[in-house]
């Protein structure tokens, strides 16, 4: 069991869990590297991408609710959310 973090109701038991990313980061990933030239240790870039910052668990209602808002009511949420 859980708390709907949109809804603030207890989830039944056995009810399934939606979890809900609200904030992401973008993320550079890199490797070290051995210059030959210099003979020094570099940092490489092998790949870009995100990382999940926030999520919050949310019910089937909450996910309608959530899916039923426009973006600047979503933008309220997140911005007074408080977990």
């Amino acid at each position: 069991m859980y708390i709907c973090q949109i809804t603030k109701r207890h989830s039944e038991k056995g009810q399934k869990l939606n979890k809900l990313v609200i904030a992401t980061r973008d993320r550079v990933y890199t490797k070290k590297v051995r210059n030959e030239e210099t003979n020094r240790w570099e940092d490489v870039e092998i790949g870009r991408g995100w990382e999940i910052v926030r999520e919050i668990n949310v019910s089937a209602q909450g996910l309608e609710q959530w899916n039923s808002w426009s973006q600047e009511e979503k933008d309220l949420f997140i911005k007074q959310f408080r977990g």
